[in-house]
């Protein structure tokens, strides 16, 4: 395995990094992978990281640089990698072009992981900040040879792995061969604290309100302007709404000193699964995602999902949350409502959660080796 960053604990890392920032850098390890060759460039990501703050790159232009000073390291390591013919290479969209020309050159099998749904993503996201302008200037767009870097990556994969129909969908109205696209939904698999489903009041009221949460970058592209804009639509229905993660939008005041919402900012992934496990519902309106890996790890702590149909078929409509007809704030409040109404149905969502199977890391790794194999006999 070849990764930016891998933190094992009592590494150097660990003990010279504190607080909150010290625990997203020790989160950059799995204890499973104790036994496996990990080749990763953690002490040059942390002194390009203060360089690129140094510089002042943001948005587009950080993206940018990342990925190919990783480009730039993974396919060094790449020349300095034994292989046969038969040897795989599996890399990440935008990150990717750099370490399939080492491959190639080397004839092995190359797949794309690719992580959203494309150029027809980036399209989407500046048309709805068009939309939204209240939210602040449309987000920078990725240049030209960003877009044109995928596309290489793409000719060159002998397999792309998208994580949703959506995904497949943008890609092929984009031109890439359908024949490469294989389905291949994410990998979670809860932790034990996880199992028990939610237990719902027999209504709710102001001093136990309906816990609605938001987790992601609360921008216009995962339809955070929206879900504001549905809380004025809802009624009576005593709420609160917590939002996680690092805001990327100019929220209006009227929004950042609701007296019903908390923004929590960016969090550990630690603190994340605590808000899971407090939550009500959570609302995934997004606008385009590759898969949206909160529903997947919302559902793992037994949590209804009110979700847009552009991303990953977490949601079952009317068994384990509700799917958004479109991404409007009237849909949002209706289905906001339908929830609030029956507490009871929440909790029997919460039960079909329980009962819905989790694709784990090990359906994950056979369904990766079948790209290249075929399935097993």
């Amino acid at each position: 395995m070849l990764t930016d960053a891998w933190v094992p604990p009592h590494s150097v890392v660990s003990a010279l990094v504190p607080g909150s920032r010290g625990e997203r850098w020790r989160e950059r390890y799995h204890p499973e992978l104790a036994a496996t060759p990990v080749t990763a460039f953690t002490g040059s990501l942390m002194r390009h990281e203060v360089g690129w703050r140094v510089r002042r790159l943001e948005g587009w232009r950080l993206f940018e640089a990342r990925n190919a000073w990783f480009q730039r390291q993974a396919a060094a390591a790449i020349e300095r990698t034994p292989g046969q013919a038969r040897t795989v290479v599996v890399a990440h969209s935008y990150s990717a072009l750099e370490i399939f020309r080492r491959a190639r050159a080397r004839g092995w099998t190359l797949v794309l992981g690719q992580i959203d749904p494309g150029a027809r993503h980036f399209q989407i996201v500046a048309e709805a900040a068009q939309r939204a302008l209240e939210y602040g200037s449309p987000p920078a767009a990725p240049s030209a040879e960003y877009l044109a870097n995928w596309r290489e990556e793409c000719a060159l994969a002998d397999r792309i792995a998208v994580n949703s129909e959506w995904s497949r969908s943008c890609l092929e109205a984009e031109g890439i061969a359908a024949e490469k696209l294989v389905l291949v939904p994410l990998a979670y698999e809860p932790p034990a604290a996880a199992a028990e489903v939610h237990h719902y009041p027999a209504a709710f009221s102001s001093e136990r309100p309906l816990r609605l949460l938001f987790v992601g970058q609360a921008g216009v592209a995962k339809g955070l302007n929206v879900i504001l804009e549905a809380l004025a639509l809802i009624g009576e229905i005593p709420f609160e709404l917590a939002i996680v993660g690092e805001r990327n939008a100019e929220v209006p005041r009227r929004f950042l000193e609701h007296p019903r919402v908390r923004w929590q900012g960016a969090v550990s992934r630690g603190a994340v699964m605590r808000f899971y496990q407090d939550a009500d519902v959570l609302l995934f309106p997004s606008l385009s995602d590759g898969f949206g890996m909160v529903q997947v790890e919302a559902q793992g702590w037994r949590l209804p999902i009110i979700a847009s149909r552009s991303c990953g078929a977490v949601v079952r409509d009317g068994v384990n949350g509700l799917l958004l007809p479109e991404v409007t704030a009237t849909a949002i409040a209706g289905a906001i409502r339908q929830a609030a109404r029956d507490p009871r149905q929440l909790e029997r969502w919460s039960r079909a959660s329980a009962a819905a199977p989790q694709s784990g890391v090990q359906a994950l790794g056979e369904r990766l080796v079948e790209l290249v194999t075929g399935p097993a006999s």
